[in-house]
């Protein structure tokens, strides 16, 4: 409409110059009364005027209108009780466009805020790295695989591992390649998938992020579970009808014992009946040493609440303080530098870091001066970290790799579900349990 407005008022303003210029030429021409021509000269004039004003105005409010839109500024509103209907008709035509362009912006901005989110909190690093080397995104997932609180420069990469940062820079587009190194003394394993795109004319790599090391831990557990559920419903099966069968057998022949008193003397009768006892007794505990390993496969739903950080170190430092004088060991929980809450099963989480602290304790009760350390701290995207350590002779090489193997142990008491216990109770509260050997002091760190 406002269109039609327009074309019809500019077409009209042409219509009237051109009948006024040749009207004034043909008076000229004829030699008309000079007063007539200049009456004639100044309505021309008015003509092109208003046709001038006509389009420098529609100008001018077009030109506002495109630099508020690049300026992203949608907050303008032009008035539409304007006398001029061509004018009014061009007002409501560009607010409606300005409405069209605000829902624009604001549906794109929801977009973008929501792949923000979805890129906070997926597992996958992703880091946008330019040609230059500066990092221009990066997400929590990729921090917490660097072990980095801030990423702004490939140079920080570097920092933790040389090739692996120069080799970032250097991956073609759709390749996809397996890097190990250390953090911290902590091997990593990452699959490094690279997409090259062009943006504002300049080439910047996509890089996605995948810790394979986090997902065989939870493969193998997956794996051990499933082992230990089917041992333990076989071995169940088995072993049920035999102590049933020696219990039964057992009552039978101490009944003949009651009834006839012949057979007291009976050395074989005697032997059966010891024999039977062993049985039961052996079945008894193999029933018990199956039920225990069954915790493994029956890990609780952690039930969360928030709890502070400092009074879960002060509960936990009453929990552990027998095993000062039981180990002759220093156990020592450092204060945090400012207290923070904890989503956690309270019950569970203090299940795990007391058994550590009994693992180190016993660890390092041959030392000199035995001692444990407890220390907790915030890591990047609020993540926390627990730290147990201790100073004893650690763990070797050789058994490194099994201490987190269920039913492996290195004790002669020990039953080998502990380390294992722990790592499924930290997974169900999406975290982990890491060991780590640094200078003289063994470390295990739970994460969650």
């Amino acid at each position: 409409m406002a269109c039609k407005n327009y074309t019809f008022k500019l077409a009209l303003s042409l219509f009237f110059i051109v009948i006024a210029a040749f009207t004034i030429g043909v008076l000229v021409m004829h030699g008309a009364n000079v007063l007539i021509v200049i009456v004639l000269v100044i309505i021309e004039v008015a003509f092109i005027f208003s046709l001038f004003s006509l389009v420098n105005q529609t100008h001018r409010k077009i030109t506002f209108f495109i630099q508020s839109i690049k300026n992203e500024d949608t907050s303008f509103n032009f008035p539409v009780n304007e006398n001029d209907s061509t004018l009014k008709d061009l007002h409501k035509s560009l607010n409606e466009l300005n409405v069209i362009v605000q829902n624009a912006i604001v549906q794109s901005r929801i977009k973008e805020q929501y792949f923000s989110e979805i890129i906070k909190n997926i597992d996958t690093g992703i880091i946008v790295l330019g040609v230059n080397g500066f990092v221009y995104e990066v997400n929590p997932a990729a921090l917490r695989m660097l072990h980095l609180r801030v990423l702004t420069h490939l140079k920080q990469i570097q920092q933790v591992d040389m090739a692996f940062g120069t080799a970032l820079s250097k991956l073609e587009s759709n390749q996809k390649q397996t890097f190990t190194f250390h953090v911290d003394n902590e091997p990593e394993q990452i699959v490094v998938r690279c997409s090259i795109m062009h943006l504002k004319g300049e080439e910047v790599r996509l890089l996605s992020m995948q810790d394979i090391r986090g997902e065989l831990e939870r493969k193998e557990l997956d794996s051990w579970v499933k082992l230990i559920r089917v041992m333990s419903h076989e071995i169940m099966n088995s072993l049920a009808p035999v102590t049933s069968i020696a219990g039964s057998l057992k009552g039978i022949w101490k009944e003949k014992l009651e009834l006839d008193a012949a057979f007291s003397d009976d050395e074989d009768v005697r032997s059966t009946i010891d024999g039977l006892d062993v049985i039961s007794e052996r079945g008894r505990g193999l029933s018990q040493f199956v039920q225990n390993y069954r915790k493994l496969t029956k890990v609780p739903v952690p039930q969360l609440s928030l709890v502070s950080m400092q009074q879960l170190f002060d509960r936990l430092s009453i929990l552990v303080s027998p095993m000062k004088a039981d180990y002759g060991v220093a156990i020592q929980f450092y204060p945090l530098k400012k207290d923070f809450q904890v989503q956690i099963d309270e019950q569970m989480m203090v299940q795990v870091i007391v058994n550590l602290v009994k693992n180190a304790a016993e660890a390092s009760s041959e030392q000199e001066e035995p001692l444990v350390e407890v220390v907790g701290r915030r890591l990047v995207d609020n993540q926390v970290e627990v730290l147990v350590v201790d100073n004893g002779d650690g763990i070797s090489e050789e058994i490194a790799e099994e201490v987190f193997v269920p039913f492996f142990t290195t004790k002669s008491s020990g039953s080998g579900i502990g380390l294992s216990h722990s790592r499924q109770i930290m997974r169900a509260h999406g975290g982990t349990v890491n060991y780590r050997r640094e200078k003289g002091k063994t470390v295990f760190a739970i994460v969650w």
